[in-house]
């Protein structure tokens, strides 16, 4: 049974998802797993509701350390927290708040293979070939795929759903999508056209389907083009969110499973997210970084919120504000060098996003790994010069 983890707790050390399968046609089941209290404890209370903070069911669980959740409707967010409980039934602190939509297929940024851990990977702008470094060999097999032209744009989503990276380009020249699909054993293609010259691609989950979506931010009216996987990649919808000179950005920041609709305003830092979990009715907004940043969004706290974050390239920094701490207080890592590419993936698969980069100079990438709180790192070489690593954002 696959095993990832999810959050990190107040008082209990860790929260874990260990599996999740189906029980019936509109059914599911999860399974849920967290250590144990270092203090002696009587019990755990398990909540979860479908609404963050609002938790509508419960069930003492006694001193176990895992349930499995049955009845769980599919492609519905969940929201969950753990309690301890000692003899005289007082209750700890609550934990942090994990997320999940269940009876949908989990993505990976970058896992091509479908073991829940980012693949190390670029994209050859000169003979238009992908080149994998699969992580379920240990980083030690490696694959070739022809698929692009020399403008092209290296792109990274699940557009049939079977929890895999599709290989897929956006020609900016005319707005087409190309996708060669992981479902086919790369052997069967797709192709869409969605978009205008000048649109940035910004492909992602925004209706919650387990599909990635087609979708384009357009600078020069700042408005969101979406083409959805619940639609047959039919119709469309547009939402203005955004202005000249800001940076789009893709992260389930709400946690319900669904891709946010955000910006990130360099001239003073700000970040706008307009809410998927409500239908992209209700906004946000928060100030996290300097002009000269660059915004790297992941879940590094493994809570499956995407945490707010921003890579210094002045000083090699990566500066984190977590949704588990509700957005406040932050921290700092220093790695990277001057002309480091950022690739924020989960090559370890703990269900968080380690901090790495991608040094072109040298085709290395250098990762910090989150299963170890960001004290231990990995090198792999992989590409060559003039490479685009995929998962660069």
């Amino acid at each position: 049974m696959q095993k990832f983890l999810i959050a990190r707790l107040a008082s209990i050390a860790a929260f874990v998802l260990l599996g999740l399968g189906a029980t019936a046609a509109n059914a599911a089941n999860l399974t849920l797993a967290w250590d144990a209290n270092p203090e002696p404890v009587s019990g755990y209370i398990l909540y979860w509701g479908t609404q963050p903070g609002q938790y509508t069911q419960s069930l003492d669980v006694g001193k176990t350390t895992s349930r499995t959740l049955t009845g769980l409707a599919v492609g519905t967010p969940y929201y969950f927290i753990v309690r301890a409980y000692n003899s005289a039934r007082m209750l700890s602190a609550p934990s942090v708040e994990i997320s999940r939509r269940v009876g949908v297929p989990y993505l990976v940024a970058g896992d091509f293979t479908g073991d829940f851990e980012s693949d190390i990977s670029v994209y050859r702008p000169s003979n238009g070939t992908w080149y994998l470094l699969r992580s379920n060999g240990g980083f030690t097999v490696g694959a070739g795929y022809q698929w692009g032209g020399g403008a092209d744009i290296p792109l990274s989503g699940d557009f049939d759903g079977d929890g895999k990276i599709d290989i897929t380009v956006f020609r900016p020249s005319s707005g087409h999508w190309f996708v060669l699909t992981s479902k086919s054993g790369y052997k069967s293609s797709m192709t869409y056209q969605w978009g205008t010259t000048g649109d940035i691609p910004m492909p992602g989950d925004y209706d919650g389907d387990g599909k990635t979506d087609f979708a384009v931010f357009r600078p020069s009216n700042g408005t969101w083009y979406i083409l959805l996987s619940s639609t047959g990649f039919t119709g469309g919808t547009g939402y203005a969110w955004g202005a000249a000179g800001d940076v789009p950005v893709r992260g389930d920041f709400d946690g319900d499973g669904r891709t946010d609709i955000a910006v990130w305003r360099p001239g003073d830092g700000h970040w706008f997210i307009r809410k998927s979990s409500t239908n992209f009715t209700t906004t946000v907004t928060y100030q996290w970084g300097m002009p000269t940043d660059d915004p790297v969004v992941g879940d590094y706290d493994g809570d499956g919120k995407s945490d707010i974050a921003v890579y210094r390239p002045s000083n090699g920094t990566w500066y984190i504000l977590l949704s588990s701490t509700g957005f406040s207080g932050g921290a700092g890592y220093a790695w990277g060098a001057a002309g480091d590419l950022t690739v924020p993936g989960d090559f370890d698969g703990d269900g968080r996003t380690d901090v790495a980069v991608y040094r072109p100079s040298t085709a290395n990438w250098f990762i910090l790994k989150s299963s170890t709180n960001f004290t231990v790192w990995a090198t792999y070489q992989w590409g060559s010069f003039g490479d685009i690593p995929v998962l660069n954002k």
